[in-house]
């Protein structure tokens, strides 16, 4: 995945163990998609999915990637029950604002591409960080 790799997990014993990336966005994004279900899933939490919603690109995304991407997107401002979403203009995974302006994630499966007005699947950080 893009953001975060490399990603560690494996058991010493009876003990379990995540290494996650170096990057801050990765650490991130691999916390959110991995970690975090993996923390609740040992509390014996059930539903651990990562909860969204389909949305309208308000962007294009014309380079497709061999690995699964997690852009970060926020709606467009102005519309209060907007459906759209952009993406921050610099996705690497050393831009730690890039999570603060947004207020998600956005899953883009490995060799897509997206133009605008695709529809594409949004996790909100609030999802995302309950």
């Amino acid at each position: 995945m893009k953001p975060g790799k490399p990603l560690a997990f494996g058991r010493i014993e009876n003990a379990s163990f995540i290494g996650l990336p170096g990057n801050p966005v990765s650490v991130f994004v691999t916390f959110c998609i991995f970690a975090r279900p993996f923390l609740l899933r040992a509390q014996g939490v059930m539903d651990i999915a990562p909860r969204g919603f389909w949305v309208e690109a308000a962007f294009d995304w014309p380079r497709p990637d061999r690995r699964r991407e997690y852009l970060r997107a926020r709606r467009l401002a102005g519309d209060v029950a907007t459906t759209r979403v952009e993406i921050y203009p610099h996705q690497g995974s050393g831009v730690l604002t890039s999570t603060v302006w947004g207020e998600g994630l956005i899953d883009v499966p490995a060799g897509t591409t997206i133009a605008r007005g695709d529809r594409v699947f949004f996790m909100p950080f609030s999802e995302l960080l309950a």
